[in-house]
């Protein structure tokens, strides 16, 4: 049996194969998709100028409590009050001992008026020869003494008034007022309780101010990012719903992460502040969010 044209077939078979496949240009690389994201940073949802929280500034029994939860209130407005028992005695006696030195000033103002006309008259009976130049001394002498004891008396005065102002401060300062508008939205307290500086926050108020977003930038973003960029801010609640915002401030000091999940992470975190202006996001003070901001269109 003859083979030798099978195996000339079969030769040229694979060399017209082998020429057609280094004929066919490669594919192309697919292209690298671009981000159109500067920065994604972690955040947290606040009120510009922080939440506002009131403290005891004084040891004491509360007296009253002038608000509940969902209230909204304007600045000045009575938020609570402190049982003014021993200050308002305090008050009282400082008030009594400011009557007691204005009345030992006068007295001496009036000895002061009927020992000048004595003094007087006896300088001019010393002139006239009416009198010795000691009756004179003497009698200008006994006035100096009254005067110093006139400006003691006059400086007793001023003492009491300060003591009974800060008795007045006292009593004031047992009323807590809202330091700014907005809504209540914790009362850790009621009427009876003691309460003492440096305890638990007895009311916290959201302020009436623009909500903002507090983000993290890691150190390798913060040359890419700056003021008036706009960003897409995600709830990690509910990833589905994405706002607007706007960075408005980056800060000036690398610190750490306060938003990690690990101490490994917060201890390695190099990270800027960067506020954001949320425009009126329907979000909750203290919300975790993502940050996403966006890269600039080159001209």
């Amino acid at each position: 049996m003859n083979t030798k044209p099978r195996t000339l077939f079969a030769l040229a078979l694979s060399t017209a194969t082998l020429l057609a496949g280094c004929n066919h240009a490669p594919p192309p690389a697919a292209p690298v998709a671009e981000t159109k994201f500067a920065a994604i940073a972690r955040g947290s949802v606040d009120v510009e100028g922080g939440m506002a929280h009131v403290a005891a500034p004084r040891e004491g029994i509360v007296a009253r409590v002038a608000v509940n939860v969902g209230d909204s209130v304007k600045s000045g407005d009575e938020l609570l009050a402190l049982d003014t028992t021993q200050a308002t005695i305090a008050r009282d006696a400082a008030q009594a001992d400011v009557d007691a030195a204005a009345a030992q000033t006068r007295l001496l103002r009036a000895k002061h008026d009927a020992l000048k006309v004595r003094a007087d008259r006896a300088v001019q009976a010393a002139q006239a020869g009416a009198a010795s130049d000691q009756s004179a001394d003497d009698a200008r002498q006994a006035l100096g003494e009254l005067d110093a004891e006139i400006a003691v008396a006059e400086a007793g005065v001023a003492a009491a008034k300060q003591k009974l102002r800060q008795a007045d401060y006292e009593i004031s300062v047992r009323t807590l007022h809202a330091p700014a508008a907005g809504k209540i939205v914790a009362r850790n307290v009621r009427a009876g309780d003691t309460v003492a500086p440096g305890g638990a926050e007895l009311i916290e108020i959201l302020p009436d101010a623009p909500k903002i977003v507090r983000a993290e930038l890691n150190e390798s973003f913060v040359a890419k990012i700056a003021v008036g960029m706009t960003a897409e801010v995600r709830s990690e609640a509910d990833p589905d719903k994405t706002f607007s915002a706007r960075v408005t401030r980056l800060g000036d000091v690398f610190g750490p992460s306060k938003l990690a999940e690990n101490a490994q992470e917060i201890t390695d975190a190099r990270d800027v502040e960067c506020v954001l202006d949320l425009d009126g996001a329907p979000l909750r003070v203290g919300e975790r969010v993502q940050v996403r901001i966006l890269a600039r269109t080159p001209h």
